[in-house]
């Protein structure tokens, strides 16, 4: 057995300090959330709602998009499988720059008014997409709602108004109101116009901006600004239910960590020097890349077109509205049971589970494809298979990917991994929605679905043999489980 070394040594009695000051803590009193906290954070997801909205605007607009009837089609001419590709497409990439570019603006300006700003753009996008009469001025405004970032900034205003008790909760909700966008647009979309169409579902970010003003800024960037009454003041709206003595030890656990984040700052180039910062790329890596490459998000974007193509006797809008509420209550149950059960085994049950109707679903295509006897009474199978999809990819791959990113990392390099990762995914993401309508056109919808069906065969190998389990460990924790590599 090898003699401890002076490292050693000293690790052991840091630890056991810890481990000393935890046990000798008292219990925290956890009193209820104020009504100005959920009121701050749901009011600032309302721009979630428009984002979402805005994701599946193609579905329900582009029956009227191919049709001859310049009444209804705004281009005045039935739109091509090429711009179908662009409009649905670009978008996505500039998603990615968004990602990467400006959120980093909300360190500058702060977290309410990136916001708001955010909001007033995606106003003026959703007014310049409502009245254009050409495929590029609508690509050009699409682009425009994802481009500000605005997603990424709401998840870490909501992170830093909350404490500790409640950030996961409360962390759940953009998921949700995502997916309330998603059910928004479907259910509005069949009825309207596209113009008409376009301005409701903009309308929430109209009530967010007017509402969000009075939400105050988060207290930590108050903090790191050096605004250390701000801060103080914003701790007592957001805690009302706290005397003065609980909120100055707020502030002095916020100036704390705030000491503690200042000597860890890490850079891009970091992720190369350590086994295990590499590994926790990878690793976030894994379920996001079989999330995108599923097929799932692609077939929500066409959710009513691609069940059109089913020639069942069912309205694609109606299908899409059924299958929206649907994967909303699968989120929200993931939510509950992600802690029993783990990430882990949820990831693989949601990828095998999600592969074997997208194969028969692909199946059904094909069957479709050669004029096959069988279609009339296999005509359930569509509207099934969808379900059974949406319902176990909303059991893993769709809502946990992203906090499964966010407890990979070490502190340090816990926002330069999330924005490489997901900027990473963005592109899959776009390369997916792009080349899907003309695949599907030229293979046929067979092969793309089965396509789908693979990858996420392939994705749940490599998450069973690879993927480690972090549920209920620190973060220091599965650092040491990275640098072992071990699952368990």
């Amino acid at each position: 057995m090898r003699k401890m070394s002076l490292e050693d040594h000293k690790n052991k009695d840091y630890q056991n300090a810890i481990n000393q000051k935890e046990q000798t803590q008292l219990p925290v009193d956890r009193k209820p959330d104020t009504l100005f906290l959920y009121i701050s954070i749901t009011t600032a997801q309302l721009i979630s709602i428009t984002f979402g909205a805005s994701m599946v605007w193609i579905s329900p607009v582009l029956g009227k998009l191919q049709l001859n009837d310049t009444e209804a089609n705004p281009i005045g001419r039935p739109i091509t499988t090429l711009e179908i590709s662009m409009l649905a497409g670009i978008p996505e990439f500039t998603n990615t720059l968004g990602i990467l570019l400006m959120p980093k603006l909300c360190d500058i300006i702060g977290r309410k008014r990136y916001l708001l700003f955010s909001g007033l753009v995606m106003l003026l996008a959703g007014a310049g997409l409502a009245f254009s009469n050409s495929v590029l001025l609508m690509i050009i405004t699409r682009c425009l709602f994802g481009f500000s970032g605005a997603w990424t900034v709401v998840c870490l205003y909501v992170t830093e108004v909350c404490e500790d008790h409640n950030r996961g909760k409360f962390g759940c909700y953009f998921g949700i109101f995502h997916q309330l966008g998603h059910l928004f647009g479907f259910v509005i979309g069949p009825f309207f116009s596209v113009k008409i169409f376009t301005l409701i579902i903009t309308a929430p970010a109209l009530l967010f901006v007017v509402i969000f003003t009075m939400a105050p800024e988060t207290p930590i960037y108050l903090l790191v600004k050096g605004k250390e009454e701000e801060c103080k003041a914003a701790l007592r709206r957001l805690r009302s239910n706290k005397s003065k003595e609980e909120i100055k030890l707020d502030l002095e656990k916020l100036k704390e960590n705030q000491m503690k984040q200042k000597e860890q700052k890490g850079k891009l180039a970091d992720l190369i020097k350590k086994r295990e910062s590499l590994l926790a790329v990878i690793f976030g890596l894994i379920p996001l890349l079989t999330k995108y490459l599923s097929g799932v998000t692609v077939i929500f974007t066409f959710l009513a077109p691609f069940f059109d193509t089913a020639g069942t006797s069912l309205s694609g809008d109606l299908v899409a509205i059924i299958i929206a509420v649907v994967k909303i209550i699968f989120f929200v149950l993931t939510s509950f049971v992600i802690e029993r059960f783990g990430r882990r085994i949820l990831f693989q049950i949601s990828s095998i589970g999600t592969a074997i109707p997208l194969f028969i679903l692909g199946t059904y295509f094909y069957l479709q494809s050669i004029n096959s006897s069988l279609l009339v009474q296999l005509d359930w199978i569509p509207l099934t298979c969808l379900l059974v999809t949406v319902c176990l990819y909303g059991l893993g791959l769709g809502p946990i990917p992203q906090l499964f990113i966010s407890e990979l990392p070490s502190a340090d390099l816990r926002a330069v991994t999330s924005s490489l990762v997901h900027s990473i995914g963005s592109s899959a993401s776009f390369a997916m929605t792009f080349l899907y309508p003309i695949a599907s056109e030229s293979l046929g919808n067979q092969w793309c679905v089965w396509w789908f069906s693979v990858n996420c065969v392939v994705g749940a190998i490599l998450m069973y043999f690879f993927l480690p389990e972090t549920k209920g460990k620190s973060f220091e924790d599965i650092q040491e489980m990275l640098k072992s590599n071990v699952k368990n």
